[in-house]
Order: structure tokens, then C-alpha cells, then sequence
């Protein structure tokens, strides 16, 4: 309908308007917006870093008070210290051979810069160290990590995780 107004010499110039419009819709993040974005791609190597250093106290200060984990179709909260507990006993029982992303991370931060979520691929290869032979295993996972912003600096406050483990 808005077409027929339109004289047919300037329905030449229709793509070129549309790209322009492309161009401006696509454009980068705001500078505030972009330190944000950084300061979550940090955060990540941080993980990466406390997984591969065996280092709990790292992972643990980038939560929330409570952490509330989606998995297996549960729902469970847990505090900084079961975390704490948690990831000490996984250290304890496996020793990494690769922890590293599949894909990069995608990351989203709300218009106000107060909440963003962070979607995660890694392919994780252990060993886990058992009385007898130690056993290779290798996993592929994906997750979403919800973080918000708390006194100025980002905490975890969810993850929704799934895994594959390859025989």
C-alpha cells in the first residue's frame, strides 16, 4: 500500500535506504556497554583459569550469595560455601586435560547494564583419578550463565547446564 505513493523512479533507491537503515540497527555496543561485555569475556577466562588451576576461591567470588543451579530437571540453590565444597571434591577427583570452548561465548547484557547472560559450549577432557586405572572422559557442555550486577561487579546467580559425555 505504502509502495503505490511512492514514484517508481525512487523504488530504485529502496535497497540502498534499507541498508543504511541495516548498517545503523547493527551497530557496535556503547562504549559503557562494551566495557561490560570485556568485563564478562574476563570473567570467562577466569573460569577457565580456576578450572584448569584447580583454584575453588576463584570460582566461588564470582557468585552470588546463592547459586541456583537447572540440571537433570532439578532446580537446586546452593550457597557460596556448598560451592566451595562442591568443586573441592570435583578438583579432588579428576585433573584436567582440556577445558576450553567450542565456540565462543555469546554474550547479552540488558539495556540498563544491570543483568546479562552469557551462553557457554566447552569441550572438557579429565581424567579422573580413581584407586586403580585412571579413566579418560570426555564431555561436551553447553550452559547459560545469569549475571547481574551487585556493589558495582558481576555475580553469577543461575545456571542451566547440559552435557554429553562421548564413550
Amino acid at each position: 500500500m505504502f509502495l503505490k505513493f511512492i514514484p517508481p523512479h525512487h523504488l530504485k533507491l529502496l535497497p540502498g535506504i534499507f541498508i543504511v537503515l541495516l548498517i545503523f540497527a547493527c551497530s557496535p555496543p556503547k562504549s559503557g556497554m562494551a566495557k561490560e561485555l570485556s568485563t564478562l569475556a574476563d570473567l570467562q577466562k577466569q573460569e577457565q583459569a580456576a578450572h584448569l588451576q584447580e583454584e575453588p576461591a576463584i570460582l566461588v567470588n564470582m557468585l552470588n550469595d546463592t547459586l541456583v543451579q537447572i540440571k537433570n530437571g532439578e532446580v537446586t540453590s546452593f550457597t557460596k560455601d556448598q560451592m566451595t565444597s562442591r568443586f573441592m571434591q570435583y578438583f579432588d577427583a579428576v585433573e584436567f586435560i582440556k577445558w576450553e570452548d567450542s565456540q565462543p561465548p555469546v554474550y547479552a547484557i540488558s539495556d540498563d547494564g544491570t543483568m546479562a547472560h552469557v551462553l557457554i559450549r566447552k569441550h572438557v577432557e579429565v581424567s579422573i583419578e580413581t584407586d586403580t586405572i585412571p579413566t579418560r572422559e570426555i564431555t561436551d557442555f553447553a550452559w547459560t550463565e545469569l549475571w547481574k550486577k551487585k556493589d558495582g561487579r558481576w555475580k553469577m546467580y543461575v545456571v542451566t547446564s547440559t552435557e554429553s559425555v562421548r564413550e
